[in-house]
């Protein structure tokens, strides 16, 4: 856990300069798990309860349509992964989140993440650091998404790299929003080089 906690620790000291936190506090509020590919870790129809800070590996949100199974976001190391929606109105959603990989997570529940700013408040600046660089991210995503994917999908190989070894073409498909024919076409494109 040392090992991944600096890993952890370099991140977010990188991302807010000066920072100087007490790691050893942080460490009585969180868990660090492990889940293998295909694990669901929150449920469709439940409510979403905790955070996961990803170490290594993707996670991918879905939800289950009539028309089948789509993509919503992927999340990717130094990620902070979780339902939104459910997570800040406290309600059950359809989406779920799965492993698309193995994963190495820390997960810190919603109300051990209330204790931690509540008793140490030095964590707060980071809580919004968090919050600022996950919004951002989601916003490149969605703009890389938008462009459609015979213009995004190479920002998309080099935002996850090696995630289309991850990810049936049908998942891909759902992520664009165009059709599993139109993903071959793309990949096949990409792979002889005319995309």
């Amino acid at each position: 856990m040392d090992n991944i906690l600096m890993k952890m620790r370099a991140d977010y000291e990188n991302l807010v300069p000066g920072l100087n936190l007490d790691y050893e506090k942080l460490k009585l509020f969180m868990y660090l798990r492990r889940g293998k590919k295909g694990m669901i870790l929150k449920e469709s129809l439940t409510v979403e309860n905790c955070s996961r800070y990803i170490c290594e590996g993707y996670l991918g949100l879905l939800v289950q349509k009539e028309e089948g199974e789509v993509l919503k976001e992927i999340f990717k190391v130094t990620d902070v992964a979780f339902d939104f929606k459910s997570y800040w109105r406290g309600k059950k959603t359809k989406s779920y989140l799965i492993c698309l990989s193995d994963v190495t997570y820390f997960e810190v529940s919603k109300k051990s993440e209330h204790e931690l700013v509540k008793t140490f408040p030095e964590f707060m600046d980071l809580g919004l650091a968090i919050n600022h660089r996950l919004q951002d991210r989601l916003i490149k995503r969605s703009s890389i998404r938008g462009s459609g994917i015979h213009k995004g999908y190479k920002k998309f190989l080099q935002e996850f790299p090696a995630i289309e070894t991850l990810l049936s073409q049908n998942r891909i498909a759902s992520y664009f929003n165009c059709t599993t024919r139109t993903v071959r076409s793309v990949q096949k494109k990409f792979k002889t080089g005319e995309l």
